[in-house]
């Protein structure tokens, strides 16, 4: 029976054993299929039952636009995956800044400028760095010689470090001062500004959601280095268990974890620090030495401390395998790790990318290994305050007779204090929690200081960079994106590879790994974009889109970040001057700059075999690309239409209207970041700096 014949009811039984991916492109085969994106009611199901946890999803629930969000977090895969993004763009240009949330803070002529990048506002909160201190600390209108640097972002709230340098009273020596100053950009309001004595700069580390805001930071104690803890409360204006001085420095000391390994400035590389539902985690896969050698197994530790502070969760790195290490040794390079919150099930995982030569082979493989972080087999514990008004050191108890690296001597971690030299064996791998990418024996290799931004995505099962092509000598930059994506095989192509390989009992854990994941998933060679310019007859759009990409002037250090929807990078300027050229890239179709124009040149949006032509194992044929490129043309039709809209005075009353409807159904996440208080002389709203630029283009149409 057709498909198309079936009762609704039975429709959506067939979709339930379908993923995301698969009802797209069955929704691109004929006009009738095209309910299954555009239904508000099956995409309702679709979103809730496949990607519960993506932002779409909490997206829809607030606005109750399921279609809508179900077709923006499709594409948004579809882009990654594609490499082709919807947006690029310089944004701004500044000394300083920081990219979090999908919202950029850039230090620029002694202003803090605050721009909503995901919000699509048209607006930045210019915040007067000189006016802000002088009402948070009095004190600091005598100083002079300071450094101001934001540390984070997030919903409206602002983090900064304000510090110079001060004389020792006791031994006369210089040494750092200055205060942690926490403002509200929406509000216009300074939060708190605790000070600082005898600190180290970089080793702050800031996050926060709308509740309450954490402070980590590495100090010296009495027995070495330690991590110190604390925490804010958004709602009652207090650090939490302070009741003296107001002082970060002896407020941080109540709560730390001597955990050795932990540097705030290595964080995404050794370490990550983030926020998942009020919940502050902490991963670490830097491990002691003797330990590994020992077990011959490098482990994860992962702590989650929940709101405040009342309870400790701990896994240790014996119960949070990482690799073996008879596997092969590593490039410590080419690591990353990035923790998030998996879209389809809502658990909490970590990404780490590690280039390896697997089994002592004469070539390298950057692999990307997924982990889920089981807080069920964590070590549970209570901190207590030990708050001495005198500013001693408090210790951390958990009732369970703790030792100096914040473990229990007869808990979990008993066993790396064993004398047992029995080596342990990592457990099986998931082949979706193994994706091999790069392989030094194929295709070019790249060097590390060429790639400034590595990152994976795993809803879309795709591994992404930005590149230099330009020669190691060259005075000018030649940025691209490259990306390379994967499919799960049918299973008659399982069965199919199965027949042709043989199972080979030498093979390592590491290779059983990879050959398993070769039968299960169909890897696709990785692509570049923009594309080449051909020599013969070089397109002038393509010219003025390398140049947003890399900036003329800008053809120093390149430093970037990015997020599940967004790249954002900084070109700093040539001839030794502090200014960089910040570029971004968006894979969203809802992120849309004020004034940015359609890419003039021709634009193929997917790949020439693209993830439609084996959805269904269905044959590649010339139209697939054809077909994906439809998919965007109600946006672009509805753009061009509100462009004829804008050139009449109805016209434009309607889309002021449109807007402020709009404005009104978003949800938090998109809310743009403006206030209309003149209650504050620090804080003001300008024109986003891009709409002066000019310099960008949208690949919609």
């Amino acid at each position: 029976m057709s498909l198309l014949k079936l009762p609704y009811e039975m429709v959506s039984y067939v979709l339930d054993h379908l993923d995301l991916d698969h009802v797209w492109q069955l929704s691109l085969t004929c006009r009738r299929l095209r309910c299954l994106v555009t239904e508000s009611h099956i995409a309702k199901r679709l979103l809730e039952s496949k990607a519960p946890a993506a932002t779409e999803t909490q997206n829809a629930l607030v606005t109750k636009k399921y279609a809508h969000e179900l077709r923006r977090l499709l594409k948004r895969r579809q882009s990654i995956s594609s490499v082709t993004p919807y947006l690029a763009a310089v944004v701004g240009f500044g000394e300083d800044w920081i990219y979090r949330n999908g919202v950029l803070c850039y230090m620029r002529q002694g202003q803090l400028r605050i721009l909503d990048l995901h919000g699509s506002a048209t607006d930045e909160i210019v915040v007067n760095i000189r006016l802000l201190l002088g009402e948070a600390i009095p004190g600091s209108r005598k100083i002079r010689n300071y450094r101001f640097r934001p540390l984070n972002v997030s919903n409206n709230i602002v983090s900064c470090l304000y510090y110079y340098k001060a004389k020792c009273p006791c031994h006369g020596n210089d040494h750092p001062a200055g205060s942690l100053v926490v403002f509200n950009a929406q509000d216009r309001k300074i939060l708190t500004a605790p000070l600082l004595y005898d600190f180290e700069p970089k080793s702050f580390v800031v996050r926060n959601n709308d509740k309450v805001l954490y402070v980590v930071r590495r100090a010296r104690g009495h027995g070495g280095p330690m991590v110190c803890w604390n925490a804010y409360d958004i709602a009652t204006s207090a650090w939490h268990g302070a009741d003296f001085h107001n002082t970060l420095g002896h407020i941080l000391s109540h709560y730390y974890n001597r955990v050795n390994s932990f540097q705030p400035f290595d964080i995404d590389i050794t370490n990550c620090f983030q926020i998942f539902d009020d919940s502050i985690y902490s991963l670490s896969n830097h491990g002691e030495l003797e330990q590994e050698e020992k077990h011959w197994t490098a482990g994860y530790a992962c702590q989650r401390i929940d709101s405040p502070f009342s309870v400790v969760s701990t896994i240790g790195p014996d119960r949070l395998l990482r690799r073996y290490h008879q596997d092969g040794p590593m490039d410590h390079r080419w690591t990353f790790m990035k923790m998030f919150k998996d879209e389809a099930t809502g658990e909490i995982k970590v990404v780490e990318s590690r280039t390896e030569w697997i089994k002592n082979s004469s070539y390298t493989v950057r692999t990307y290994y997924t982990t889920t972080l089981e807080m069920s087999n964590a070590r549970v514990s209570n901190w207590e305050i030990n708050s001495d008004e005198d500013g001693s050191d408090g210790d951390s108890s958990d009732g369970n007779n703790s030792g100096e690296n914040g473990q229990s001597e007869t808990g979990e971690s008993e066993s790396y204090n064993q004398s047992d030299p029995t080596p342990r064996t990592l457990p099986p791998r998931d082949p979706q929690d193994v994706h091999p990418g790069d392989d030094s024996s194929k295709g070019p290799i790249f060097l590390r200081n060429k790639c400034p931004i590595l990152s994976y995505h795993p809803s879309c099962q795709t591994f992404l960079d930005l590149v230099d092509l330009s020669p190691s000598n060259s005075d000018k930059r030649r940025m691209r994106l490259r990306g390379g994506t994967r499919h799960r095989r049918g299973p008659q192509e399982i069965d199919a590879w199965s027949r042709s390989t043989q199972e080979k009992s030498s093979l390592s854990v590491a290779e059983k790994h990879f050959e398993e994941v070769h039968k299960t998933y169909r890897h696709e060679e990785p692509v570049s974009w923009p594309p080449e310019q051909d020599p013969e007859s070089p397109s002038p759009a393509l010219a003025q889109l390398y140049e947003i990409l890399s900036p003329p002037k800008y053809s120093g250090e390149i430093t970037g970040e990015w997020d599940e929807r967004s790249f954002m990078y900084a070109a700093g300027a040539s001839g030794g001057s502090k200014e960089k050229a910040l570029v971004f890239i968006s894979f969203d179709p809802s992120i849309s700059l004020a004034g940015i124009l359609p890419y003039p040149g021709p634009m193929v949006f997917g790949r020439p075999q693209s993830v439609a032509t084996n959805a269904l194992n269905a044959p590649t044929t010339a139209d697939d690309s054809f077909t994906t490129h439809n998919s965007h043309s109600n946006e672009a039709r509805g753009g061009r239409q509100l462009e004829r809209a804008k050139q009449t005075p109805r016209g434009r009353q309607a889309v002021r209207r449109r807007h402020a409807s709009t404005a009104r159904n978003a949800p938090a996440e998109v809310i743009q970041v403006r206030s209309t208080k003149a209650d504050a002389v620090w804080c003001t709203i300008e024109p986003a700096q891009y709409q002066t630029i000019k310099k960008g283009f949208h690949f919609c149409v």
